[in-house]
């Protein structure tokens, strides 16, 4: 072993800190403190080895830092919108020469023909969730799936009261053999505006929701576990959303340990991550593919077992661009294939800032989530649906009055339309716009 360091002094906290008063030359040392009114966080803008006391290691309790050991693969997948089951098909046939090995479908029609939506689609060798909002959808992809495989994912949405009184029939096809089929939708908290903290929170609660649930009607720990999985949104600040994932992995093992299960993977939080269009602008494409890249990578940092990036003008009015669309796979594969991504274990691990980070949002998160099960209406109380409210308009706030910038959206716009086909004055430019438009009410929940 080295003794390099040895002719070095071990330079101490306080060491630093004289040297930062030093260097302010007679300011305040608060003004270089990071404090964020939206995520209700306070973090200093240095960290010593001091600060972090926990030494935890990949694939240990309270995996934070997830349950990989050989590598940090993640699923590469592509959103596949369902208006017309031909055309569906061939997108993701399309999709999976592209590089895709994840398929998450979305019907928007009653009565889908899935048979002609899977088409050729070899699922033996990829990745599929299928969002379901009836049973009889579910049936009918049921029936046409190995019901052996679990690389099958149905994404059941509890909160949707349409699918409330189905649940028990459903999850009896999985008493036997576990598939994940439990959605916890926190990307949708992601889409209104919630900071971190609210989002793990919100997870927490309606996961757990699911355990109760299922393991009242006859399901173990382990077995409850295994049906459970999330989706998270992702944001544009780099490194609170990579703690944001690192949190919820630490507070689902918590909470799953709390029932003592016999399987050390069940503790395991199943998260596929969403990067949206809610900070996106129809009007700045290049930026945009720089946004979902950063935003990406917090995901993979994070530890996501997937990742679905969204194109960016998914929900214009003429729908997603091809270049769009291809840009969206292509982030994903390049992050893995050339970047390497997939190679480190947790590379942000161990960062004292990260690290601090990553605890101070699971206390606030801890707390709200501890606060839902104690109340009444849970995630429908007024309380928490007001708190999420403020965190929306106080955004709205900020990109108003530029006290948050987003390129090509509230600075920097870009003057020329990149579309002719596209009407911008109807179209969606940014956050504001959006969260207006789907207002946090009950029902949305």
């Amino acid at each position: 072993m080295s003794d390099f360091f040895k002719e070095f002094n071990k330079i101490s906290k306080l060491d630093w800190e004289n040297k930062i008063i030093t260097d302010l030359k007679g300011k305040d040392p608060s003004i270089i403190a990071i404090n964020n009114e939206i995520e209700e966080l306070n973090l200093s803008s240095y960290y010593h080895a001091e600060d972090v006391t926990r030494k935890e290691t990949p694939g240990n309790f309270p995996y934070t830092r997830g349950m990989n050991k050989a590598d940090n693969s993640w699923q590469n997948g592509a959103f596949i919108i369902i208006k017309d089951e031909k055309e569906a098909n061939k997108k993701s046939l399309k999709a999976l020469n592209s590089g895709a090995d994840l398929l998450v479908f979305k019907t928007t029609k009653a009565n889908t023909n899935w048979k002609d939506v899977i088409s050729g689609i070899q699922f033996e060798y990829i990745h599929a969730q299928f969002v379901i909002d009836s049973k009889s959808d579910f049936d009918s992809i049921y029936t046409l799936m190995d019901s052996d495989s679990n690389q099958v994912q149905y994404n059941l949405d509890i909160v949707k009261s349409n699918t409330k009184e189905n649940f028990n029939s459903i999850a009896e096809n999985f008493k036997s053999n576990q598939q994940a089929f439990c959605s916890v939708n926190g990307f949708k908290l992601q889409n209104i505006g919630a900071n971190t903290s609210q989002e793990i929170a919100f997870c927490l609660n309606i996961g757990h929701n699911y355990l109760v649930r299922l393991m009242s009607i006859g399901f173990t720990i382990d077995e409850a576990a295994k049906c459970v999985s999330f989706k998270l949104g992702v944001g544009s600040n780099f490194f609170f959303e990579t703690s944001k994932f690192r949190a919820l992995k630490q507070l689902w093992s918590k909470v799953i340990n709390a029932y003592n299960p016999q399987n050390g993977c069940s503790h395991n939080a199943n998260i596929t991550a969403v990067v949206g269009h809610l900070n996106k602008s129809l009007k700045d494409p290049y930026t945009n593919v720089l946004r979902q890249t950063t935003e990406a990578m917090s995901a993979i940092n994070g530890g996501a077992e997937a990742l679905v990036v969204k194109p960016y003008d998914i929900y214009s009015n003429c729908g997603p661009t091809e270049l769009a669309e291809r840009m969206a796979l292509n982030i994903s594969s390049i992050l893995k294939e050339e970047s390497y991504l997939n190679a480190v274990i947790d590379p942000l691990g161990g960062s004292y800032s990260i690290e601090s980070a990553t605890e101070a949002i699971a206390r606030n998160a801890w707390k709200i989530f501890q606060k839902l099960e104690l109340a009444d209406d849970g995630i429908q109380s007024d309380w928490f649906l007001n708190s999420i409210k403020e965190k929306a308009a106080l955004r709205i706030k900020n990109i108003k009055d530029s006290s948050s910038i987003l390129i090509g959206i509230n600075k920097f716009e870009n003057p020329e339309k990149i579309d002719d086909k596209w009407d911008y004055s109807q179209d969606y430019l940014g956050l504001p716009a959006i969260i207006l438009e789907n207002a946090l009410t009950s029902e949305t929940l």
